[in-house]
């Protein structure tokens, strides 16, 4: 997460940078730049935020029920008729 926060500084930087140029360069050099810059940004942004909102901690229960015979049974039946009888 650090590395995307650094790659984000860069990046306001960089447009911080070119804006300031803008008098000297023009806006015929500068808008196209930024414009692709902040694009970046903005994918940088969107990525940090999906990572804030999918790493989370939870407290999680997971049960395993092995039942007799199942493994025996679903070898023997077509995929469509196991998937019957296991909603039954």
């Amino acid at each position: 997460m650090a590395d995307l926060e650094a790659q984000i500084q860069k990046l306001s930087v960089a447009i911080a940078g070119l804006e300031s140029q803008r008098k000297s360069l023009g806006n015929a050099v500068v808008d196209p730049a930024i414009a692709t810059l902040r694009e970046q940004l903005k994918q940088l942004e969107s990525a940090k935020g999906d990572r804030a909102e999918t790493d989370e901690r939870k407290l999680v229960t997971i049960v395993f029920a092995d039942v007799s015979g199942f493994t025996a049974l679903s070898e023997k039946l077509d995929p469509e008729k196991m998937r019957e009888v296991s909603a039954e």
